[in-house]
């Protein structure tokens, strides 16, 4: 029998300030960057490159997205609209495996759209509410809705997550030493080329991200 490839794993680095997306105090230039380099599926030769790049402070969780991709599609502008039809890049965390609350999604476009829901698998979610996510900031490279070329080689899109969203679904702290499943993928359902790529590969027939026992591990220092 074939051993299935260990997990990836991620050391989330802990910084001093509770800097907002786009302050040039976050070290981004310091962090490691984890690669989504497993397209998965398709076979139509499209495999933009992308990374992610995490940091937590004392109350955000800091995330970073960055994809070679001069052709995007960004067409949804409102909260929970279905961004993974566009260019979109998704961080799928569960903080606590084992608790039994499942994983929080967060899904966006090349633009910032946010879709965000919480549950154990694709079939229970329960969306999250702008109250949930008080504090959560967006910024994104591509200023506004675009289909095709958007003017530059590549795009980025950075957020904070507050802490206290996760205390909130789970009753619990994050902290230093804590171990969270986590994927993160790249993907465009109704893009020129349509794509799914993965950090930790997902080993079903079909496309489906919403597979935790494929998840990887973040790690917090």
């Amino acid at each position: 029998m074939t051993e299935k490839p260990a997990r990836p794993v991620y050391a989330v680095r802990r910084v001093s300030g509770d800097l907002r997306p786009g302050d040039p105090g976050l070290p981004w230039a310091e962090i490691p960057a984890l690669r989504i380099g497993h397209y998965l599926w398709l076979a139509n030769g499209y495999r933009p490159e992308a990374e992610a790049r995490l940091c937590r402070s004392p109350l955000f969780l800091h995330v970073m997205f960055r994809v070679v991709e001069e052709r995007i599609r960004a067409r949804y502008t409102k909260f929970q609209d279905p961004v993974y039809k566009d260019s979109c890049v998704e961080f799928f965390i569960d903080a606590f495996p084992g608790s039994g609350r499942g994983y929080v999604n967060f899904e966006t476009n090349a633009i910032g759209t946010l879709l965000a829901a919480v549950g154990p698998d694709r079939s229970h979610r329960e969306p999250l509410w702008p109250e949930d996510l008080a504090g959560f900031e967006i910024r994104s490279s591509v200023a506004g809705p675009v289909d095709g070329a958007h003017g530059a080689p590549d795009w980025t899109l950075e957020y904070r997550v507050p802490l206290a969203l996760f205390r909130k679904l789970y009753g619990r702290e994050i902290g230093a030493g804590g171990r969270a499943a986590a994927n993160f993928y790249k993907c465009g359902d109704e893009t020129e080329f349509p794509h799914y790529g993965a950090w930790s590969p997902v080993d079903t027939p079909a496309p489906d991200f919403h597979r935790p026992e494929c998840f990887g591990e973040i790690v917090f220092e």
